[in-house]
């Protein structure tokens, strides 16, 4: 006698012949199946939650399938990038990672870790939907590897409406170094310290340098300097890092204890006035802190506010992996135009198809989404998104926690400039 899961295949299967459907299409209709490990680090609030968009797309259009998340805290990927480092090296490989395009991916592709994408970027449209300069950003050789979440602006500097009002500053949709200090004399006399930070980990404070010398010095010239086409110890490069090191007295004095969430924490408290921090602050802001945009929290950038630093989240399928379909089908939910919204909103980021309608974002978003269309786009040196060794971005960082502590600017660019003409 027939079992009832036999019995219900068997009906699948003639009511498929019947209607001249084939098996394989039974099957995939049902979609895949098996495990798919998911690894990130995204385990604060607004990246809990937006991650959890794509795990629900991928759960819907995969309901057979059997999602582990498997997320890592700490060190803005650090700690994730250190285990799953010793994962890919032991052959235990997950089904899809995280990590970012440029320098980052190109790491993985060396590896051969990781499985082209350029069939399926082809058969699903996605090269007609995407910009090329983002899908250039995933390709090697002619062959393209990840798929992204959306694009996060890196050089934002968030403020906290009512301690500005209080101190009697307000800042137009760019502010210059001059306009920063003015108000940070003005934050202090009213007892608020003038900047949030949080550099438990060194990154945030890297970023801060970073986008006060693109604010500064301006697109091309940073892309030169990371590219070892420019000194970094030029005098107005110096300037820049001086700059950032008299912000760095501007901090709350518990700066050090603080992660970059502490750091927004604090910002949404009025503790402190302002956070030079990536959108991705803004899904901070919005889902853990139940702020809201552009009457609790404003925005502004350093420099030119057409100029549009890139952070890229980006997901590959591990080449070696068990489950390379639930792998597809991962890229797939994340590449889905209702997923892109749902991840994005909850993220703080700008959906990267173009064929996404924006109307459903906040303010910030729509205005940082139509930036990312038609400004000048700048890859973050600190997220690794540069096409430069990664040498290049450590020893950023490196220089960083030295400059923290002697304030020596001048020994900076000259280390700087060794790790990029090296």
């Amino acid at each position: 006698m027939l079992s009832k899961k036999k019995i219900i295949a068997s009906v699948a299967f003639m009511s498929a012949a019947v209607l001249g459907v084939s098996q394989a299409t039974v099957a995939q209709a049902a979609g895949v199946t098996g495990k798919v490990e998911v690894f990130s680090w995204w385990t604060s609030g607004s990246e809990s939650a937006a991650l959890n968009a794509i795990l629900s797309g991928l759960k819907k259009s995969n309901p057979g399938i059997e999602i582990i998340n498997a997320a890592v805290a700490g060190g803005a990927g650090t700690n994730a990038k250190q285990v799953l480092a010793t994962r890919l090296a032991a052959g235990d490989t997950p089904e899809t990672w995280q990590t970012h395009p440029g320098g980052e991916l190109k790491g993985y592709v060396d590896q051969a870790s990781v499985l082209d994408l350029t069939a399926l970027y082809k058969s699903e449209g996605w090269n007609k939907v995407v910009p090329k300069g983002l899908v250039d950003s995933m390709t090697y050789n002619g062959k393209t590897y990840s798929v992204l979440t959306g694009i996060h602006r890196a050089n934002a500097v968030w403020t906290n409406k009512a301690a500005l009002r209080k101190a009697g500053v307000s800042f137009g949709a760019t502010v210059t170094f001059a306009q920063l200090e003015a108000a940070a004399k003005k934050l202090k006399a009213v007892g608020i310290a003038p900047l949030c930070l949080g550099d438990k980990d060194i990154w945030t404070a890297a970023q801060l340098l970073e986008e006060t010398l693109v604010g500064e010095l301006g697109a091309a010239t940073f892309n030169n300097l990371a590219a070892g086409k420019a000194s970094w110890t030029d005098a107005k490069v110096v300037t820049a890092v001086n700059h950032f090191n008299t912000m760095l007295t501007w901090a709350n004095s518990d700066h050090k204890a603080l992660d970059w969430t502490g750091a927004v924490a604090a910002l949404a408290k009025g503790t402190c006035a302002m956070n030079v921090m990536g959108d991705w602050a803004y899904g901070e802001l919005i889902v853990k802190q139940k702020k809201k945009d552009n009457i609790d929290f404003g925005y502004t950038v350093i420099g030119d506010p057409k100029t549009f630093v890139t952070v890229g989240d980006s997901f590959v399928i591990g080449a070696k992996s068990k489950n390379a379909a639930a792998g597809e089908a991962f890229a797939k939910a994340v590449m889905d135009p209702k997923v892109q919204i749902a991840f994005n909103k909850l993220k703080g980021s700008a959906p990267y198809r173009t064929d996404v309608s924006t109307a459903s974002l906040g303010s910030y978003q729509r205005a940082a989404a139509k930036t990312l269309a038609t400004g000048t786009l700048v890859a973050s040196l600190v997220h690794g998104q540069q096409l430069v060794a990664a040498s290049v971005g450590q020893a950023f960082s490196d220089g960083v926690t030295v400059l923290q502590a002697n304030k020596d600017a001048a020994a900076f660019g000259k280390a700087m400039n060794a790790a990029t003409k090296g």
